[in-house]
């Protein structure tokens, strides 16, 4: 099958759009499928179209439409598609499409009650770091992955760093490109005054997973998520994640985690890091967790759910037009 994959285009080598359209490329290629990749709608012969965000993709989407009114498509919600709500835009790329696929469960009660009957949950699939890098028995590292803009809330970790205890010896390092040129000035102040954080800058994605790897937590900071793939990535590495309790991420992890604070609560944060750092039954309690959640961020399983979602939507889109 001829399959385009959409995505947004961006100025930064590494996104959670292109790591998910080339993570679909390649699973789809395995499946047998001829794949395209590209960040705009190319017109041709094409037997299945897959756009990554309903708003910012909506142009490829409404082209595709155009030329293919009753071509198969199915439309992958990013984070702003669904919080902290759907705009017009999202609605039209929404109603176009044959299926939604929503990146964690909480995602579907988002969703337009029209159009919640197409979405399936695909869970993003992860892998442990290939050369993962011990972990420091001096400092208690803790890593931030993301690029910095405001809805990540990206400097959370290091304010509350600030906040620790003097016998504490946590790091903070953080890893992303800035998208919001304020976060320039923001992040030099920061590594300044503060010895306890570090900007990384943006990693490969080999690094970033080197870097969850070595590291004895990650947080998590955001205001509203789609369905963090970093998620399963500290998961897999055995990384417990902090967050900040929102739908993006108790969709994937569950009501029930203990490693919630609230959102952009910087005290309660620091209070979390050094119960973490200090109480070996707390750490336990999240290593035990982490490691019952892991098989949802199975390879396979996303791969399994791609190609059923693939085959059914082309099926029933044959069916209707004969």
């Amino acid at each position: 099958m001829r399959i385009q994959i959409v995505s947004p285009s961006s100025s930064l080598k590494r996104t959670g759009n292109r790591a998910t359209s080339a993570q679909w490329a390649e699973l789809l290629t395995e499946l047998g499928h001829e794949v395209t990749n590209t960040t705009t709608y190319k017109p041709g012969p094409v037997d299945l179209l897959i756009a990554l965000h309903a708003e910012r993709s909506f142009r490829p989407i409404e082209k595709y439409r155009k030329e293919h009114p009753d071509g198969p498509l199915i439309v992958g919600l990013g984070g702003t598609d669904i919080y902290p709500t759907v705009t017009p835009t999202g609605h039209r790329s929404m109603e176009m499409a044959d299926a939604l696929i929503a990146l964690q469960d909480k995602a579907v009660e988002q969703v337009p009650i029209a159009y919640q009957g197409k979405v399936h949950v695909i869970i993003q699939s992860a892998q442990p770091a290939a050369n993962p890098r011990p972990k420091s028995t001096r400092y208690f590292d803790i890593c931030v992955v993301g690029h910095l803009r405001d809805v990540k809330d990206p400097m959370l970790a290091a304010w509350a760093s600030r906040d620790l205890p003097n016998d504490s010896t946590i790091r903070i390092r953080h890893a992303g490109g800035i998208l919001d040129s304020k976060y320039e000035s923001i992040v030099s102040v920061e590594r300044n005054i503060n010895p306890r954080y570090d900007w990384l800058g943006e990693l490969s994605g080999d690094d970033t997973a080197r870097l969850i790897s070595s590291c004895h937590a990650m947080i998590l900071s955001s205001h509203s998520e789609g369905g963090a793939r970093v998620v399963g990535e500290a998961i897999v590495n055995g990384t417990p994640p902090l967050s900040t309790h929102i739908d993006g991420i108790v969709g994937l992890l569950g009501e029930d985690y203990p490693g919630y604070f609230p959102v952009g609560d910087d005290h309660k944060l620091a209070e979390l890091m050094y119960r973490l750092e200090t109480d070996t039954e707390f750490r336990d309690q999240l290593h035990t967790v982490i490691k019952e959640k892991a098989p949802r961020f199975s390879r396979e399983l996303e791969k399994e759910s791609l190609d059923q979602l693939v085959n059914n939507v082309v099926q029933r889109n044959t069916q209707r037009n004969t």
